[in-house]
């Protein structure tokens, strides 16, 4: 005879398959459409308004119990959404802003020190191939040099990108406007209950457990790479301001090099390889001895990034570097960017599901 509580469970189960199974879907259609930057935004929007109206109504609503008539508590009732909307949307309003004065900063210190940085390195890395043995530079394919030649000796697809990019732009802009309408108003919704006062229906339950699980995960991890990013560019900083002159060592294109630091460590463990690396590529010049010291430097930093990415990641989801390196370069390959900025979130999602099902 079958026990009605494990029969229950069964079947929350089995709804829950179903719903993971629909969040990959849209996942995958969402990224294929070409709209992954709307579900980033949508994603921490959506974290934001629920976080924003949390707080409120822990705040204001021991306040609203207060009164005594039905009207006046209707009429506050609606005050930590409405709180909570002005301020998701004025704090939009004002990332927008930032966003676009930090992009037009970008855009020109790249243009200004992008040629000259990637010359250096090219530059350092020719040094590099030119002290090696014959028989070592005999299997290397090509010269570093070579790379930049065949980036720049055909320019027509990126005058068709600079031509592209208004229409690129305002479509952006048009998932930024949908994800902050959708983001609120999921957010902010308030499940009905059934008109004959019976159970939610099973499905939506498990949906609505399941979608909270995927947020949580984005939440983890986007909030994770914000504390490695803030890390990484501190400690970069200290290196390249304190500890290198110090021993009269002065890096060239240094707050191009510090800026590339911060967006590059916002990319889960890829992103602290892409930073390290080219630290390493402009440092070679200066003699071995540098060039092992940033090395080392570097991998202390690698590795004190365990603590962070453990305290906040590690008790949830027991993801490794590898497996979240393998996430990231299948959605980069699949989906571009957005897929490379999602994949970590969708892998630690799945085997999050994995571990409470048993399967890992």
């Amino acid at each position: 005879m079958t026990n009605p509580v494990q029969h229950q469970e069964n079947s929350l189960v089995r709804w829950e398959y179903a719903s993971v199974i629909g969040i990959l879907a849209i996942w995958v259609c969402m990224l294929s459409f070409k709209i992954g930057v709307g579900l980033i935004a949508g994603l921490a929007i959506f974290a934001l308004t629920r976080f924003t109206r949390r707080g409120f109504v822990l705040l204001l609503q021991p306040h609203i119990n207060k009164f005594k008539g039905r009207f006046m508590r209707a009429l506050f009732g609606w005050l930590p959404t409405f709180l909570t909307t002005a301020v998701v949307a004025s704090a939009v309003i004002l990332l927008c802003l930032g966003v676009n004065s930090g992009v037009r900063f970008v855009i020109q210190t790249m243009t200004q020190q992008g040629p000259q940085l990637v010359e250096e390195a090219l530059r350092n890395l020719n040094s590099v191939t030119a002290s090696l043995p014959q028989a070592i530079k005999e299997h290397i394919p090509g010269k570093p040099g070579d790379l930049f030649k065949m980036i720049s000796k055909d320019d027509s697809d990126f005058v068709d990108y600079i031509r592209n990019f208004g229409g690129a732009s305002f479509f952006i802009f048009l998932q930024f406007v949908f994800a902050l309408i959708l983001g609120v108003s999921a957010a902010l919704l308030v499940p009905a209950a059934n008109g004959n006062g019976t159970a939610p229906r099973p499905l939506a339950v498990a949906w609505l457990q399941t979608l909270e699980k995927y947020v949580r995960c984005f939440t983890l991890l986007m909030g994770a790479q914000v504390y490695v990013s803030i890390w990484n560019t501190f400690c970069t900083a200290v290196f390249i301001y304190g500890i290198l002159p110090a021993f009269d060592v002065v890096l060239p294109f240094r707050e191009l090099l510090l800026m590339f630091t911060a967006v590059a460590s916002l990319i889960p463990a890829a992103g602290n390889i892409m930073a390290n690396t080219l630290i390493l590529v402009l440092t070679i010049r200066y003699g071995v001895f540098v060039a092992l010291g940033s090395l080392v430097y570097l991998f202390i930093i690698h590795k004190l990034e365990y603590f962070v990415n453990g305290y906040i990641i590690g008790r949830n989801v027991r993801a490794s570097v590898p497996e979240m390196l393998m996430a990231i370069i299948l959605g980069e390959v699949a989906f571009g960017l957005p897929g490379l900025i999602t994949a970590p979130v969708t892998y630690a999602f799945l085997k999050m599901h994995w571990q409470r099902w048993g399967w890992v």
